[in-house]
C-alpha cells in the first residue's frame, strides 16, 4: 500500500509538471536561474531514491517546472510541492497538515524550502521541531538569512544538523554552509562553510551531506543523572557512578567518541510540566491535563542536559518533551508490601493438637476419672465396705440442724479434742476413692507419671494397664506433632497480587506521577482501583519503616526493591509481590528530535546482543537477594520456646487464685465456724471428721 500510495503521488506529481502552463510564467531572471541550476546539482548530488518535498513561496514557484523534476533525478522520483502564501503563519498551518504527514509517512529523503521570509522559515522550523511534522533527521535546503541564527533557535540547530544553506553572493555565486557539529553542542552556534559555486561548477553530495554524528571528535556531553538501583548507582571505592546506564553512556561515549559529563540535577529547581491530555495519552476524560514531575525529564527539556539516565521508563507522555532511546532493558514493575508471618510462638506447645483434638482429650480425662471412680465405688459396694465420702455432693443433707448452744458446752468440746479414731473405725480407702484423687491421677498417668502404687482391686488395675497404652499413643502422637511443628517454618502472609493488595486496605504508594497515571489510564478495573488509591511520594528514610508498619506499599522496578529490602536497617519483614503488574521498557532520554538518536539505538542494540547489557545487569544486582535468607528452622530457639513460659506463667497464675481462693475460704468459713479456736485449731478439724454435715 505504502509503495501504491507513492507511485500515485509520482504519477500526479510528474502529471503536475507536465501539465504546467510554461507560457504563463515570465522568464527566469538572473538570480532565479542560477538557484534553479544550484538546485538541481544538490538534488541529483544527494542522490533521492524514494521523494523528496518543496516548500517554497511565489516568487520561487516558478523554478519548479517541469524541466526542473526531469533533470533532479536518474528515475521518476515522486515529489511533494507545497505553496505558502507570504502572509502566511507556518506554525499555525492548516491545510498543509496532510501534506506534511504524507511527506513523513513516504520517508522522503530531501525537503528544499525556498521562501524568502526568514520570519516565516523561522516560525516554520519551530513548528516542525515542536509537532515532529517533518523527520529533522532527513536532508535539508534553506535560503541563508540571519534571522535563523538568533539565541533562540540553538537547541533548534543542535538537533537539526542535516541542513545545509545557500547564501547568495556577488555575480550569483553561492556559499553553501551547515552547522559546525559538534560545536554547537558545546552551546556555540557558528555555521561552516563547505562549499562555493558558480554557474558551471558541480557539487559533492558527500561534502554537503556529510555524515555528522559517527565522530564528535571527544566533545563532552553533559549528562543528568539520578540514583535508581540497578541503572545508576554511586561506588565509594570508585568514587564515581555505575551501574547499567553509565556503562551504556560509556560505551557510547566510545562508539561514538564523545566524553560523558555525569551530574545530579538541582532538586530545587525542577520545573512541572502541563501536558494536553487528549494530544498525549491520557486515557481519562475528566482531566484536563497529565502531569510530568520526572527532574531528568525537565534537564532535558530545558536544555541543560543533553542526555539523561536514571531508570527512566518508555511514558508516551514524555515524547511531547524529549526523545527516547530503543530500549536497553525491560523492568518488571512490582509492589515492596509489609509481610506478617503466623508466627505465633506462644502457642507452640498447644499447636500439636487442633482445638477439638485439645477437647477430646480433656473430655477423655475427665470420663476416664469418672469411670475410676465409678469402678471404685461399684467394687467397694460388693465389698459392703461403702465409705460415706463416695458421691457425698449428690446426697441430700438429711442430718439434724444441731443446737447452737451445743457448740458452747464445755465438756462437748473437750470429748471433740480428745478424739481419737480406733483403728476399727478407719475404713481402708483405695486410690480411686475420691473423686479429686481420680482427676488427678488419671492427669498425672496422661503425663507419664507413675502412681504412687498400684490400686489394690483387680477391676482398676486392669483400667489401669489400657488407659497407660491409650496415653503412649497419645504422647507419642504429641511428640510427632510437636517435631513436625519445629522442623517446618511458619506459614507466611504476603501480597503476592492487585486484588491482594486491594484486600489488605494498604495504601499503595509509587515516585512519580507518571506510574499513577498509568494505573488510571488501564484497562483492567483492579488495576484503576489501585490507581486512584495510589498516591505519589518521594524517597525518605523512614520509607522502609512506614511499608513494614503496613502505611504503604511503594511501586517500583524488583531491584529497586530488592535495594531496599536488604538496605534496611529495622530488620523488618518486606515482601516483594510476586505478580510483576507489566514489564516497562527502560530507555535513555535526549533532548527532543536529538540527531543521535539513531547512532544511539544502533549502539544500544548492539551491545544487548552482544550480551554486554546483560552482563552489567547482573554485576550491578548481584549483592540483591531475590527472597530473604531462610532462617534455621529445626533450631529451637528461645522465640519458639516462648510457648513453655506462657504454660508456665499460666500454671503460676492459676496457684495464686487458688491460694486466694483458700485464703478467703479459711478466712470467711473456717474462722467464722462456732467450732473454731484459734488456740486450738484441732478442734475444728476433729468436729468435722465426727460430723462432716455440719
Amino acid at each position: 500500500m505504502r509503495c501504491l500510495g507513492i507511485l500515485i503521488v509520482a504519477s500526479i506529481s510528474l502529471a503536475m509538471a507536465t501539465l504546467m502552463p510554461m507560457p504563463k510564467h515570465p522568464p527566469l531572471n538572473g538570480y532565479e536561474m542560477h538557484l534553479k541550476v544550484l538546485l538541481q546539482k544538490i538534488l541529483w548530488a544527494a542522490n533521492v531514491k524514494r521523494c523528496f518535498g518543496v516548500i517554497t513561496d511565489d516568487l520561487h514557484y516558478p523554478i519548479y517546472d517541469r524541466v526542473f523534476f526531469e533533470s533532479v533525478g536518474r528515475q521518476v522520483i515522486p515529489f511533494f510541492v507545497m505553496r505558502a502564501n507570504a502572509s502566511e503563519d507556518l506554525q499555525r498551518p492548516t491545510k498543509q497538515v496532510e501534506l506534511y504527514k504524507a511527506i513523513k509517512s513516504s520517508d522522503c529523503e530531501l525537503n528544499v524550502i525556498t521562501i524568502l521570509n526568514g520570519w516565516q522559515v523561522q516560525r516554520f522550523l519551530n513548528y516542525i521541531y515542536d509537532s515532529r511534522a517533518l523527520n529533522m533527521q532527513k536532508k535539508f535546503v534553506l535560503l541563508h538569512d540571519s534571522r535563523f541564527f538568533e539565541s533562540e533557535m540553538i537547541h533548534l540547530w543542535s538537533v537539526f544538523i542535516g541542513a545545509i544553506f545557500l547564501k547568495r553572493q556577488l555575480d550569483n555565486k553561492y556559499t553553501i554552509s551547515t552547522i559546525a557539529f559538534p560545536g554547537i553542542l558545546s552551546g556555540v552556534l557558528v555555521t561552516k562553510n563547505i562549499a562555493d559555486w558558480e554557474l558551471g561548477k558541480g557539487v559533492n553530495g558527500r561534502i554537503l551531506f556529510a555524515d555528522k554524528t559517527s565522530n564528535l571528535f571527544g566533545t563532552s556531553l553533559p549528562v543528568a543523572i539520578s540514583e535508581h538501583v540497578p541503572m545508576v548507582l554511586w561506588a565509594n571505592a570508585t568514587k564515581s557512578f555505575q551501574g547499567v546506564e553509565v556503562e551504556i553512556m560509556n560505551s557510547l561515549g566510545k562508539a561514538l567518541n564523545f566524553k560523558p559529563v555525569y551530574y545530579k540535577p538541582n532538586q530545587t529547581e525542577t520545573t512541572n510540566w502541563e501536558l494536553d491530555a487528549a494530544a498525549y495519552g491520557a486515557g481519562n476524560p475528566e482531566q484536563n491535563g497529565t502531569h510530568i514531575d520526572s527532574m531528568l525529564v525537565d534537564e532535558v527539556a530545558d536544555h541543560s542536559a543533553r542526555f539523561a539516565i536514571g531508570d527512566l521508563h518508555q511514558f508516551q507522555v514524555y515524547l511531547k518533551l524529549v526523545e527516547l532511546s530503543a530500549p536497553h532493558n525491560f523492568e518488571c514493575l512490582t509492589f515492596l508490601t509489609p509481610e506478617s508471618s503466623t508466627d505465633n510462638s506462644w502457642q507452640t506447645f498447644i499447636l500439636p493438637f487442633s482445638a477439638g483434638m485439645w477437647a477430646g482429650v480433656l473430655l477423655s480425662l475427665f470420663v476416664v476419672g469418672t469411670v475410676f471412680y465409678a469402678i471404685s465405688f461399684l467394687n467397694a459396694l460388693i465389698n459392703g465396705n461403702v465409705s460415706a465420702e463416695f458421691f457425698r455432693c449428690l446426697r441430700r443433707n438429711r442430718t439434724v440442724p444441731m443446737d447452737p448452744q451445743i457448740y458452747r458446752r464445755i465438756s462437748f468440746r473437750i470429748a471433740i479434742s480428745r478424739y481419737r479414731p480406733s483403728k476399727g473405725d478407719r475404713m481402708p480407702r483405695d486410690l480411686f476413692d475420691g473423686y479429686a484423687n481420680c482427676i488427678l491421677l488419671t492427669y498425672s498417668m496422661l503425663l507419664y507419671v507413675a502412681l504412687p502404687r498400684m490400686p489394690r482391686n483387680w477391676p482398676l488395675r486392669v483400667l489401669t494397664g489400657w488407659y497407660w497404652i491409650y496415653c503412649i499413643l497419645l504422647v507419642a502422637t504429641y511428640r510427632a506433632s510437636f517435631t513436625a511443628i519445629l522442623a517446618n517454618p511458619a506459614a507466611r502472609v504476603t501480597i503476592d497480587t492487585l486484588e491482594d493488595l486491594l484486600r489488605s486496605h494498604i495504601p499503595p504508594s509509587a515516585g512519580a506521577n507518571e506510574n499513577r497515571q498509568f494505573f488510571l489510564d488501564a484497562n483492567d478495573e483492579i488495576a484503576r482501583k489501585v490507581g486512584k488509591k495510589m498516591e505519589v511520594i518521594g524517597y525518605s528514610d523512614d520509607l522502609t519503616s512506614r511499608i513494614a508498619k503496613g502505611q504503604c506499599a511503594y511501586y517500583d522496578n524488583e531491584f529497586y526493591l530488592r535495594y531496599l529490602r536488604v538496605t534496611d536497617e529495622s530488620g523488618s519483614a518486606l515482601h516483594i509481590m510476586k505478580e510483576c503488574v507489566l514489564h516497562m521498557p527502560v530507555v535513555l532520554a535526549m533532548e527532543k528530535n536529538s540527531a543521535l538518536k539513531p547512532r544511539v539505538d544502533g549502539s544500544i542494540q548492539h551491545l544487548a546482543e552482544g550480551g554486554l547489557i546483560s552482563k552489567w545487569l547482573k554485576d550491578a544486582t548481584q549483592h540483591l537477594p531475590a527472597e530473604a535468607l531462610a532462617q534455621q528452622e529445626a533450631l529451637m530457639n528461645i522465640q519458639k520456646f516462648w510457648s513453655s513460659f506462657v504454660a508456665l506463667f499460666i500454671g503460676y497464675v492459676i496457684a495464686i487464685l487458688t491460694l486466694l481462693a483458700e485464703r478467703w475460704h479459711f478466712r470467711h468459713i473456717v474462722m467464722k465456724h462456732p467450732m473454731y479456736d484459734v488456740y486450738n485449731p484441732v478442734l475444728y478439724y476433729n468436729f468435722k471428721r465426727i460430723y462432716p454435715q455440719h
